[in-house]
């Protein structure tokens, strides 16, 4: 069977110019009906010599174009599919929305920001369209913003520990926390009922499922893990070397379900000192390839990386200038799905926007391209009051080994005016994470071979139904703290 995910390793396939040109206007189903028939294209047909003179057809080597471009425009179909889902909003929604959620926000301020791109955007069917979490990017990213919110949220306070945490570090070496989460993933009701009445329409009874949900991978900064509890017993479950480590379940459904497990595991925040490193020498070279699509060499990102590191042959000075260019120049933008964009870090490098993932990928591409062995690590933020996604990235400077870099939690202490918890974040991490991923757009054990919602990171699950692969609002998820405690 077919593995559709892998056909994104050839987005930098670029699209033929009139296919481009209708999707940057955002004529999404013109721009799928001339992959379409470009897919379906004989090339023998319309060869320069369609008859030899002596009657023999000559052979064309490439009779149904070239097998990586077809991979890309298989790819690219899939994202202009997805597209306009993200972007559903236009001027007046998103200023309506704007006004109900802040204090005397006027349409002078919206042009304001608008002009200034402050506002993701695209064109749907010819016209301007915003992503639908502009109004919470200009809240999370503008503080004058955030301040005239009518209903504003208690801030969280998990971020006044760590700077303590960090403290502690620096003098015993390593702090840890015990830590319970439960999390489960599951078709919305409206879903299973459309993909039941298909499957009734074609005489079964039931509908044919495949989920994979993330649990905690072995690395350095977890221990003690233990499963403690599922929803249902799963089918399979992935080693704890796993690159992206799931429980897997395959069932046939006639009543709709939740997929659910609780585990429990000691997560270790190990203290190191990067800039008081003597590099050796001669540094590995392992973990410094293109990895796409995402992890591309550009003209633009190596043009970007010899400048930041010029005239610095020390690793460590290479790795803390790539850091202070994320953190201090790349703000935090709630992202479309990752599943849609070509290249993440060339775009971010060059709007200076991006989300936690986005960030760490940036890093991890100049880091590479420096002769910097870098890689992903993601899964779930842990709070005591909290959890969610989150993403961030790991380099390696010999003699001391792999450390970490989370560029998001950078900007947010840069944001905050913490230069001391700004550089805690290169070389170092907070006990509050959950791993599950150690590699990105890595396969799952056993491989999900349809269109996954998230072909980069596995953080809240995949759903697959009748080899239909599920995203956005088709699945609902769930994670909960039960237990955080220091120790």
């Amino acid at each position: 069977m077919k593995d559709w995910n892998t056909c994104f390793a050839y987005l930098n396939m670029e699209l033929p110019d009139d296919i481009r040109r209708l999707k940057e206007a955002g004529y999404y189903d013109a721009a799928i009906a001339r992959i379409d028939a470009c897919l379906a294209e004989d090339w023998t047909a319309s060869q320069n010599q369609p008859l030899h003179p002596q009657g023999a057809l000559p052979v064309n080597p490439t009779p149904h174009g070239v097998n990586a471009w077809r991979q890309g425009l298989l790819a690219h179909r899939e994202i202009l599919r997805r597209l306009p889902q993200d972007y559903t909003l236009t001027a007046e929604r998103l200023l309506n929305r704007l006004q109900a959620t802040l204090r005397d926000f006027t349409t002078e301020e919206f042009a304001a920001l608008d002009a200034a791109g402050q506002m993701d955007w695209r064109f749907v069917e010819g016209q301007k369209r915003y992503i639908y979490r502009a109004a919470e990017t200009l809240v999370a990213t503008h503080p004058d913003l955030a301040a005239r919110q009518l209903n504003a949220p208690v801030p969280e306070r998990s971020w006044d520990r760590f700077e303590p945490q960090h403290d502690q570090m620096v003098r015993t070496g390593a702090v840890s926390a015990d830590i319970t989460l439960r999390t489960s993933i599951g078709m919305t009701d409206e879903t299973f009922a459309r993909a039941l009445a298909a499957a009734k329409a074609e005489g079964r009874d039931t509908v044919h499922v495949k989920v994979w949900l993330p649990l905690p991978a072995a690395c350095p900064a977890q221990s003690n893990i233990t499963l403690d509890s599922f929803t249902v017993q799963p089918t399979y479950i992935a080693p704890e070397t796993a690159p992206q480590r799931t429980a897997y379940w395959e069932t046939d459904l006639a009543e709709n379900c939740r997929f659910g497990a609780q585990y429990s595991y000691r997560s270790t925040a190990h203290y190191a000192a990067p800039l008081e490193l003597h590099a050796d020498p001669v540094q590995p070279d392992f973990d410094t390839a293109e990895q796409l699509p995402h992890i591309a060499f550009t003209p633009y990102m190596k043009a970007l990386a010899a400048q930041l590191t010029e005239g610095i042959t020390d690793p460590v000075q290479k790795a803390k200038r790539i850091y202070d260019f994320v953190t201090l120049n790349v703000h935090y933008h709630f992202q479309p799905m990752y599943f849609v964009h070509e290249n993440i870090t060339d775009n971010c490098a060059r709007s200076r926007r991006g989300d936690c993932g986005v960030m760490a990928a940036t890093f991890i591409t100049l880091c590479r391209i420096a002769g910097i062995p870098a890689k992903w690590q993601s899964g779930m933020v842990a709070r005591p009051e909290t959890a969610g996604c989150h993403d961030w990235a790991m380099f390696y400077i010999a003699p001391k080994g792999w450390m970490y870099a989370d560029c998001s939690a950078g900007a947010s202490m840069a944001r905050a005016g913490n230069e001391k918890m700004r550089l805690h974040y290169f070389g170092n991490l907070d006990t509050d994470r959950m791993v599950a991923n150690s590699d990105i757009c890595a396969p799952f054990d056993p491989p999900m071979c349809s269109f996954r919602a998230d072909p980069c990171d596995n953080q809240v699950g995949e759903i697959e139904v009748d080899s239909v692969g599920l995203y956005g609002q088709q699945v609902e998820t769930t994670h909960e703290i039960v237990k955080h405690q220091e120790v």
